[in-house]
């Protein structure tokens, strides 16, 4: 008797072991499954950011081009001093009277403001297009102009307009 009762304590140490064994196991499993999943929430993240920052770089980079491109006729589109900085102008004529639309940085946001020419423009009344730290407007040529769009995380694009 006394050999099968030392068996059994034998056969539960390993049972013990196995048991803690698993538990390891399953511990380092948890652990790895939290790690993938907190990694991949981060890369989500980090992709989800890009993606906004580029849609709104490109949005801003594609209306202001359709702007330009759309007014193109001569002497309706010029650079001028808005609110302490530069903005583009397109002037247009409607029913006797010259109204201007006016795209510049105010408060945060590129903005577009439709306005009397005759009446003075309040900037804060503009219509919001994007988030952005600045954009800087340069007629190059008579049918060239550059554009210096500063996005609100500080990265620079410079492109050119050809009003053709």
């Amino acid at each position: 008797m006394n050999k099968d009762m030392g068996r059994n304590k034998s056969n539960n140490a390993f049972h013990s072991i196995d048991t803690v064994f698993v538990l390891i196991l399953f511990a380092v499993f948890v652990i790895m499954a939290l790690f993938i999943s907190a990694s991949g929430a981060l890369a989500y993240k980090n992709s989800a950011l890009q993606m906004e920052e580029r849609f709104d770089r490109q949005t801003c980079i594609s209306y202001i081009t359709a702007k330009i491109r759309s007014n193109n006729e001569n002497e309706k589109i010029s650079v001028v001093d808005f609110n302490g900085s530069k903005a583009l102008c397109i002037t247009d004529r409607y029913e006797q009277a010259v109204y201007n639309t006016y795209i510049y940085h105010y408060d945060g946001m590129i903005r577009e403001l439709f306005f009397n020419a005759e009446a003075v423009p309040n900037p804060n009344i503009g219509s919001p297009l994007t988030k952005a730290s600045g954009i800087d407007f340069l007629k190059e040529s008579d049918n060239l102009y550059k554009i210096s769009l500063t996005d609100a995380n500080s990265k620079t694009t410079d492109f050119y307009v050809n009003t053709l």
